[in-house]
């Protein structure tokens, strides 16, 4: 997701040289909070291939959620969809596994006490 799982790009570059990449933008409806997507940009080989999905923080799961749709919605089966996260709220993880029980989710803490936008604040001072 290109909103904040750019933090991983420069890594995943350096441990696999030649992966594709692609985008995927999803924002925040101001009125509703839901997200919604307004840009997209996949590999034309995307179905093939094992699917990494960054996204630094999953909050309400509700982003996370959108862009598994999208990935299977372009042929990626949810199998092969890894979502790779920082931060997760245990609220968040429930909601992505129960609607998507096949994918892996790799996350590197899960905080009981969530703090909304949690690397926005401590990374970027917003």
């Amino acid at each position: 997701m290109l909103r904040s799982g750019g933090v991983f790009e420069s890594g995943l570059k350096r441990v696999v040289p030649d992966c594709k990449l692609g985008r995927l933008l999803l924002q925040s409806n101001v009125r509703t909070g839901e997200p919604e997507l307004h840009y997209l940009k996949l590999p034309p080989t995307i179905k093939n291939q094992q699917v990494l999905l960054f996204d630094p923080q999953i909050a309400s799961g509700a982003a996370a959620l959108m862009a598994v749709s999208v990935l299977k919605d372009h042929g990626v089966d949810e199998e092969r969809i890894i979502f790779v996260t920082y931060i997760a709220s245990p609220v968040g993880l429930r909601r992505l596994n129960a609607v998507f029980p096949l994918i892996k989710i790799v996350v590197a803490k899960v905080d009981e006490s969530w703090t909304k936008r949690w690397v926005d604040q401590v990374y970027f001072g917003c």
